[in-house]
């Protein structure tokens, strides 16, 4: 199969890998931004001299076809949620066969339509209601009297928003946060979403779909933070061919099939109760923020990578990414986090990072000088470390360190 060009929405964050991928074999790549208030929050992360040529949409489907039509595309790539409704809208006018099923696009991205199209497929989900109204989800949060319950947008990343509530009155607060707040790309909250809580352990499931089939590239074991805001402490890869992943591989599947996801990347949140895997959420992209070395390492491949394999060569993808699968070692996302507001990072802080026996890579959110947040959610933290070891008593040991430094205040002036 001959690849043309590809057109590439919002593609930052691990998505800004993709450009180089497909140049690197000759294939062309256009830059398109979802929105312009897109393009104004997150233009700056974006590597123009990847592209072919760069264009914002400007809300009109026809306009930005006719912009788009001297190019003939093989298929269409995104790296943000805030793309998904345009990306399906596009593929769908161009007649692309690498595409996911359109009726079903809005349940991908929006958080109570997913859970829903789910439960109607008969797998095991969170209890939930939808409202503007506060009255209507505190009375469901009393009449359920069962807590802790999760308070959270519809349509974020990041877990900005997302709250565990122990009380009514928790409830409340976290309504009001949401509703006074916009999500992770801007845009203003309109409504919220109350959730049973899940108990169990947390799994993220990296995989890559191709004609319906559905291909693992990594599973990451989660460990979150247990207060009220509950973001990433960190999470590390697991070997994922092992039979006790094979419930969790088996409802990953089922999900993208409830879905509709067809073609692409995806990057699942599913949670191992009592009673089985349930599902946190789909997000139809790569797993963010990640550096491709991780998975890489400890895999022998990573999301990118087998997004564009699949697309250049699909007979060898498929025949490769079906046999065993590899595991190398241990590599873990860690997110720096600070338990204080106001304070100056050390000057020696990130020099510390490239020392330890783990370091792969470091993302600054703080530079140095800069007044840290109290960290809350992706963007409140000071950033977050890459470590990858054979040894895991070593990984943790790395971990420890960091965590201290932390607390003690080590990594401030």
């Amino acid at each position: 199969m001959s690849i043309n060009n590809i057109l590439i929405v919002d593609g930052t964050s691990t998505a800004a890998n993709y450009a180089p991928f497909f140049r690197a074999y000759g294939i062309r790549c256009i830059h398109l931004f979802s929105d312009p208030s897109i393009a104004y929050h997150f233009g700056a992360a974006l590597n123009q001299q990847d592209y072919e040529a760069c264009h914002i949409h400007q809300d009109d489907i026809k306009e930005t076809i006719e912009l788009l039509s001297q190019w003939q595309f093989s298929a269409i790539l995104h790296g943000m949620d805030s793309a998904l409704e345009l990306v399906d809208t596009l593929s769908r006018a161009m007649n692309l066969t690498y595409i996911n099923e359109f009726d079903l696009s809005m349940a991908r991205r929006h958080k109570f339509e997913m859970i829903e199209t789910a439960k109607k497929a008969g797998l095991l989900t969170p209890d939930q209601i939808i409202s503007d109204d506060i009255k209507i989800i505190t009375d469901w949060a009393e009449k359920r009297g069962e807590y802790p319950v999760i308070i959270k947008p519809v349509e974020s990343a990041g877990v900005k928003g997302v709250f565990k509530c122990n009380t009514v009155n928790e409830v409340y607060r976290a309504f009001d946060e949401v509703m006074s707040s916009s999500s992770y790309y801007e845009v203003p909250n309109s409504t919220v979403l109350i959730q049973s809580y899940s108990s169990g352990q947390e799994y993220i499931i990296d995989s890559v779909s191709l004609k319906g089939r559905h291909y693992l590239t990594s599973i990451w074991a989660v460990t979150r933070d247990k207060g009220e805001s509950p973001f990433l402490d960190y999470m590390e890869t697991v070997d994922h061919g092992l039979p006790e992943y094979s419930a969790i591989r088996d409802y990953a599947s089922k999900v993208l099939d409830s879905l509709g996801v067809c073609n692409g990347p995806t990057h699942l949140e599913i949670i191992l109760t009592g009673n089985g895997p349930t599902l946190v959420e789909l997000n139809c992209r790569l797993h963010g923020s990640l550096d491709l070395r991780l998975t890489t390492y400890a895999c022998g491949r990573n999301h990118v990578q087998d997004v564009v394999t699949s697309l250049l060569t699909p007979d060898y993808f498929e025949v490769s990414r079906s046999g065993k699968s590899s595991f190398y070692g241990q590599a873990m996302h860690v997110l720096l986090r600070s338990p204080f507001f106001g304070r100056k990072l050390h000057k020696g802080f990130w020099k510390k990072l490239e020392r330890l026996p783990s370091f792969v890579s470091y993302k600054q959110n703080l530079s140095i000088g800069e007044l840290t947040k109290v960290t809350k959610d992706l963007k409140t933290a000071v950033g977050t470390l890459s470590l990858f070891n054979r040894d895991r008593k070593q990984l943790i040991e790395d971990l420890l360190i960091v965590r201290d430094d932390e607390k003690n205040g080590a990594m401030y002036e």
